[in-house]
C-alpha cells in the first residue's frame, strides 16, 4: 500500500490528534487519582470515580484505537 505524501502528512496528523487525546485523558486520570486520594469527603471521590469511569469508556478507547489504527498504517 503506497500513500502519497499528502496522505502520510494527514495520517501523521491525526495520529498525533489521537495520541493529544490519550495524553491528555491520562493527565486527566492523573488529577482525578490525585483528588480523590487526598480527600475524606464520599461524595468527591464517588464522582471522581464516575468520571473516570465515563471517560474510559468513551474518549480514552477511542483514542487507544485511533492511534493504534493510524500507528500501524503509519508503520506499513
Amino acid at each position: 500500500m503506497q500513500l502519497s505524501i499528502t496522505g502520510k502528512r494527514w495520517l501523521l496528523t491525526i495520529h498525533l490528534i489521537f495520541s493529544a487525546i490519550m495524553l491528555g485523558n491520562m493527565v486527566t486520570f492523573l488529577i482525578l487519582s490525585i483528588t480523590a486520594a487526598g480527600t475524606e469527603n464520599e461524595q468527591l471521590v464517588e464522582s471522581c470515580y464516575q468520571i473516570m469511569h465515563v471517560l474510559s469508556k468513551s474518549s480514552v478507547r477511542a483514542s487507544t484505537i485511533g492511534t493504534f489504527v493510524t500507528g500501524v498504517l503509519l508503520s506499513i
